[in-house]
């Protein structure tokens, strides 16, 4: 039943991707519209984000930030799904990496990387572009869905053009078993960790936030670069990726000396095109207070 379920998901879905690009906008116009007006998802959680995140704008400010990120939420759906037939022709059109040299000089280096990037524009679109356009062997780390189906799907999406996506709780296994070529695990830098999780706390975006470990420790422990991408968008299904290297010897940094460089990276891309980025993401789910206190 659940490959059934799968093969109907992913059949379905990858119909839609085929549709062109001017009736997926129209049709994220409708979610939009739909969403924002009268779905309201997560209304008061992306609110309460962004009045925290820029407590110096006004309240019709901030409207406008939010009216402008449920309309990127609905084109992020629409790009993600077209993601299952997108050729590399259409890629190379639509997503320009500038400096593909960073990575490919830690390449030539023969070093490993941790590349880091947060949930801003299209981080779909943004693995496939750097898989094709450096030499590491790319793999996208995610956290699977409790909807196995719709799991086996965004597997299928995110291991186009020779990604290989990798769950969470196998990274450590698949970076000890891969010695075939020099990798980069790319990570979403911005998720919220657990109250169990190693983390650290910095200001980000005017508020105290605890921030996963995870990517630093990986560094540290394989001797591997770190890598941040800032992803903008340019226009409506157009985009520019700009790397910047945060350290290639990540034993000569003081602890947490990694975390809230990528963190205060992430924060200056939000603070430049603060709309694209998702705030409807609860990434402040508990206070340092909080922790504390208990």
């Amino acid at each position: 039943m659940q490959t059934f379920s799968y093969r109907l998901q992913y059949f379905l879905l990858y119909l839609f991707s085929l549709l062109p690009y001017r009736l997926l906008y129209l049709l994220s116009d409708v979610f939009f519209v739909l969403n924002y007006y009268l779905v309201g998802y997560r209304r008061k959680v992306v609110f309460q984000n962004l009045r925290n995140s820029f407590p110096d704008k006004s309240e019709k400010e901030i409207r406008i930030i939010a009216r402008k990120f449920y309309h990127y939420l609905s084109d992020q759906f629409v790009e993600t799904f077209k993601t299952l037939s997108i050729s590399e022709e259409e890629l190379d059109r639509r997503v320009v990496l500038l400096n593909p040299e960073v990575m490919n000089k830690l390449y030539e280096k023969g070093q490993s990387v941790v590349h880091l990037l947060g949930h801003h524009a299209n981080w779909e679109w943004y693995a496939k572009q750097l898989a094709r356009k450096t030499r590491h062997q790319l793999f996208f780390v995610y956290k699977p869905l409790s909807n196995k189906g719709m799991d086996k799907v965004l597997i299928a999406l995110r291991s186009r053009f020779g990604v290989m996506a990798v769950p969470m709780k196998e990274v450590f296994k698949t970076i000890e078993s891969y010695t075939e070529r020099p990798h980069a695990s790319f990570f979403g830098g911005d998720q919220s960790p657990m109250r169990h999780n190693k983390y650290i706390w910095t200001t980000f975006m005017h508020q105290e936030t605890a921030v996963y470990l995870g990517a630093e420790s990986i560094a540290r422990q394989y001797n591997e670069a770190v890598v941040f991408g800032k992803m903008r968008r340019l226009k409506r299904g157009y985009y520019s990726i700009e790397l910047s290297l945060i350290t290639d010897v990540p034993l000569q940094t003081a602890p947490g000396e990694i975390t809230v460089a990528h963190t205060k990276a992430l924060e200056s891309l939000l603070q430049e095109q603060p709309e694209y980025w998702l705030w409807s993401h609860k990434r402040w789910k508990f206070k340092k207070s909080e922790v504390e206190n208990v």
